[in-house]
């Protein structure tokens, strides 16, 4: 027969199939559910007077839900982490020992998916300089001068880390420029 789970309804069954004086492998031969099942259903309604599962059976979990926001808040804080510093984090902060993969599925379930990003070109020391003094020059322009200008691209970089949670170490950056009138 096989081992399936058996519904309230049919824990239910079997109690009323029982109390009609029914044996319990012809009750197990009618609901096609094996014997011992069969048994040990009957014998936790003796004890407990309930066909329901008991509640709270089964292992208390490991990471609480507060433990699991405070895990998902550290990798929103820094998008940078790999799991193997939220382990970290986890161990020395929250005092709980988890593995990576679990890490990794409490993330999924806030739907913070873990990937790694494509590479793309860095932005080299003498391009920062450059564009940092393209800044310093332009820092002393009025609105007359930055209405006759309009920035229109998109620029993509990467950031340190190659995984990345969510996209969060791909930053885009969209210029843009807003015409103030004055009336």
């Amino acid at each position: 027969m096989g081992r399936k789970v058996v519904s309230t309804d049919q824990k239910k069954n079997i109690i009323c199939l029982r109390d009609t004086g029914m044996f319990q492998d012809q009750i197990s031969r009618q609901l096609n559910i094996s014997c011992k099942c069969i048994r040990q259903t009957i014998r936790k309604f003796d004890k407990f007077r309930t066909a329901c599962t008991k509640p709270g059976a089964g292992r208390k979990p490991k990471v609480t839900e507060r433990k699991k926001r405070l895990i998902k808040l550290q990798q929103v804080r820094d998008d940078t982490l790999s799991l193997t510093d939220l382990a970290r984090f986890a161990r020395t902060d929250l005092n709980i020992t988890i593995s990576q993969h679990t890490i990794s599925c409490i993330l999924r379930d806030f739907n913070m998916i873990s990937f790694i990003a494509p590479k793309k070109p860095r932005i080299t020391s003498a391009q920062r300089r450059t564009r940092l003094d393209w800044c310093y020059e332009h820092l002393s322009w009025s609105i007359n001068d930055w209405s006759n200008v309009v920035f229109t691209d998109e620029t993509r970089f990467e950031r340190s880390q190659q995984r990345v949670h969510n996209g969060g170490g791909i930053v885009s950056v969209v210029h843009k420029l807003i015409y103030l009138t004055y009336i």
